[in-house]
């Protein structure tokens, strides 16, 4: 403040003793250094640099008149030298600024470091009587590099009645010299990597450039049929782009490490007119191309819309996004886009007129993405997927894979099938390849794992089950007996029934009596429905609600939110027929298959149902070490979600469900090695009763911690008998533990049954 003062009062007296005289001209005969170099400093601060330069003295800003050399003189008749250039006058001293420089100077170095503000204080006056020398310290705020703060020595003299400032670059950075400059380079951060059992499944690899030297091309039409058939481009773009080149060079293509081999690069230096300019930029590639599409995901390009979000907590010195960044669009890429990215370095630094280094004003160093190590087991991923492939054909089926373990949530398979190639997809994705994949009947952009929403059929009967045994409806012995003819039910215990019937399972070979036990090993209808109608809408779709339907799932990846509805297409009030559906998982509820797995886990982790993890890690390089930045524990999603006493109950008979002993409908499973249980479910798609969702959940039991698994398996698949079991052939090849089949070998085929002992599609 006092500073503002005195310069207002300096003004005034200028104004008032030489009117029209503007900057540092002569204002009064006492000695003024201190108030013109506060002058100069406020001006600096202002970014006036045209006020700044008022301040200067005539040496530091006029260019030195050339002065003549004298010729020597010869002696008469004396032999000439030999004829050499001689100089008529001295080289033009460089020490001086022109206005336009000195504000071209500033006003660059202040717009690329984003100065906003300049502080200083005066630390040191030393006075002669030719000289002034003050020394101070400033502190320039920017945006880019934050509180650059130096000391500096400022020499005044004296001009007329006036004491001016002396200037050299030295006061806008310590160690500037004339023709000096300040640069600013950013360093790019590196993506982080994504990796599973040690292997690469996305990685960021630089790229060479394919350049077309125009002048060097006599035959542009034979050229582009040349570069085009070598490069996978198109001729007549490639012409066209030789035609109307503005500039020497045009850029053909870039290609990465992966895809310019040696025999291309060779190809490339052979053709006449084409140059490779090596490292040029870089590209993100998925080396195993189609696996774990769905999971991994891919990057592209920001659009203008996603700026402002993207760039929400970042510095401009962490690198913002434009519209030349990549961001993460589906899967790890998107869900880790905050590590993978890292942050940009920069240098700040003075170079000589030469463009050597000289020193750093400023260093950030460069935080490259960090590296992301997944949970997935790759062998156990790339069986699923072998197997998938097999028993699967025709673009009317689709599956959903998911293997885990049930009591640490990692995640070891997940497979949305059909996959597509991600490098296809990536940064500038192939028009051609997303048409076809878009439009294709099974859909395989589709993420089926998380994002697609099923009605679970059977399979939701276990919770059915465990509801009325935990709310002591009924006991495990309970028998019902109510009236059944030619397989349909017609509730009349629970008030006026005005829908059709209820249909029970279709079976030959069945146990009896119609208990619990019994009922779960043939998937009865009939027995869960009515177990729906004891307990009512409050006490069933509350438990429902308590093991998370309808509730925000905590994943990684985005998942689809579970619904609990009367009716896909109504709003109506639930009534008997839609509690009873919804008691054997028809048409009423509807989940995502890592929801329902995750739900199924707590058959095997006492109860609690586990938060699904995809990330185990997380690293970075230091220099040469490799380091474990952050590893991801399990956790809990809902504690306590099936009680103790419930499982002891339900386990038996889930075993017997999967075991060849019983005639259960997961009797085909087969497993090698190991004991397992679970359920299988059947539900309708659309009215026409050609399609189904065909599920199996099941899990390994008394094994140690190293073997636990549970393996999911969705399939869409039209209700013709050859699709009915393949849904054992992919989960055997998971939840078994003895050494798998030959990959390249079909799967072990499954029994098939008689047609008197078939059952039908609401096991």
């Amino acid at each position: 403040m006092k500073r503002f003062f005195k310069s207002v009062i300096c003004f005034a007296l200028l104004a008032a003793m030489l009117p029209g005289v503007m900057g540092c001209a002569k204002i009064d005969p006492i000695r003024n250094d201190i108030s013109n170099f506060e002058r100069f400093m406020d001006a600096i601060a202002a970014s006036d640099f045209d006020a700044a330069f008022a301040c200067l003295t005539k040496k530091s800003t006029t260019m030195p008149t050339p002065t003549p050399l004298a010729v020597p003189q010869t002696k008469k008749n004396a032999t000439p030298a030999p004829e050499t250039p001689v100089p008529t006058e001295t080289p033009v001293p460089t020490k001086f600024i022109s206005l336009e420089d000195f504000t071209a100077k500033y006003s660059a170095i202040w717009e690329g470091l984003g100065v906003s503000s300049v502080d200083y204080e005066r630390l040191d006056t030393n006075r002669s009587s030719d000289s002034t020398t003050i020394k101070y310290s400033a502190t320039y705020h920017t945006r880019i590099a934050g509180d650059l703060k130096n000391e500096y020595e400022m020499t005044l003299i004296p001009e007329g009645e006036n004491w001016l400032v002396d200037w050299d670059p030295s006061l806008i950075f310590p160690g500037m010299t004339w023709g000096s400059t300040v640069r600013i380079s950013k360093v790019a951060a590196k993506r982080g990597d994504i990796l599973a059992s040690g292997e690469l499944l996305a990685e960021t690899v630089s790229t060479d450039a394919v350049l077309a030297v125009v002048a060097d091309i006599e035959d542009k039409a034979a050229f582009a049929e040349k570069a085009a058939e070598m490069l996978s481009l198109d001729a007549e773009e490639v012409e066209k782009q030789l035609n109307e080149a503005k500039y020497e060079r045009v850029l053909l293509t870039q290609l990465n490490e992966h895809d310019f081999t040696p025999d291309l690069k060779e190809a490339v230096d052979n053709l006449e007119g084409a140059v490779v300019l090596e490292k040029y930029g870089s590209d993100r590639v998925y080396p195993r191309g189609e696996l774990m599409a769905h999971t991994i995901g891919y990057v592209g390009y920001v659009s203008e819309e996603e700026i402002p979000s993207l760039n929400e907590g970042r510095s401009e010195t962490d690198g913002l996004y434009d519209t030349h960044s990549i961001v993460g669009r589906s899967g790890i890429e998107k869900a880790y886009e905050s590590v993978l990215r890292g942050k940009d370095g920069l240098n700040v630094t003075i170079r000589d007129e030469n463009g050597d280094y000289v020193s750093t004003v400023y260093r950030k160093p460069v935080e490259h993405g960090l590296d992301v190590h997944l949970t997935i087991d790759l062998d156990m991923q790339e069986r699923a997927e072998q197997v998938t492939d097999l028993v699967l054909w025709g673009e009317d089926t689709a599956a959903a894979v998911i293997a885990m373990n049930p009591k640490t949530g990692e995640i070891k398979t997940m497979l949305s099938y059909p996959e597509y190639d991600l490098n296809k997809l990536a940064i500038s994705a192939d028009t051609e390849y997303y048409d076809r994949i878009y439009h294709q009947e099974n859909k395989p952009l589709q993420n089926r794992t998380t994002l697609g929403l099923y009605p679970p059929g059977s399979a939701i009967k276990v919770f059915t089950a465990s509801c009325a045994l935990e709310n002591g409806v009924v006991t495990p012995d309970y028998v019902f007996t109510g009236k059944i003819e030619k397989d349909y039910w017609t509730p009349t215990n629970y008030g006026r029934w005005i829908w059709p019937p209820i249909k029970r399972t279709e079976l030959k070979r069945r146990t009896e009596p119609m208990n619990m036990a019994n009922c779960l090993l043939h998937s009865d209808n009939i027995y869960f429905a009515n177990l729906a109608l004891m307990m009512g809408e409050e006490m069933f779709l509350g438990y429902l609600r308590s093991i998370g339907m309808e509730q925000s799932f905590p994943f990684e990846l985005s998942v689809g939110k579970s619904t609990l509805k009367v009716r896909a297409d109504s709003e109506e009030l639930w009534n008997l027929r839609s509690i009873a559906e919804t008691g054997y998982g028809q048409g009423q509820v509807t989940v995502s298959p890592i929801q329902l797995a995750s739900m199924y886990c707590a058959f095997r982790n006492g109860g609690n149902i586990p938060v699904p993890r995809l990330a185990s890690a997380l690293y970075q390089t230091e220099g040469l070490e490799y380091k474990r930045v952050k590893e991801f524990e399990g956790s809990t999603w809902i504690e306590g979600a099936i009680e103790e006493s419930t499982i002891d109950t339900l386990l038996p008979m889930m075993k017997n469900i999967m075991s060849h002993d019983y005639w259960g409908t997961g009797r085909r499973l087969q497993a090698r090695g190991v004991v397992a249980a679970g359920k299988t479910g059947t539900a309708e798609i659309g009215s026409d009763k050609t399609r189904e969702i065909s599920w199996f959940v099941g899990f390994r039991t008394d094994v140690p911690e190293e073997d636990e698994l549970l393996v999911l398996v969705m399939l869409e698949i039209p209700t013709d008998d050859e699709y009915k079991y393949l849904k054992f052939d992919i989960a055997r090849e998971l939840i078994s533990i003895d050494d798998p089949v030959d990959p390249n070998a079909a799967p072990e085929p499954t029994e098939t049954p008689a047609p008197e002992d078939s059952t039908d599609a609401a096991d």
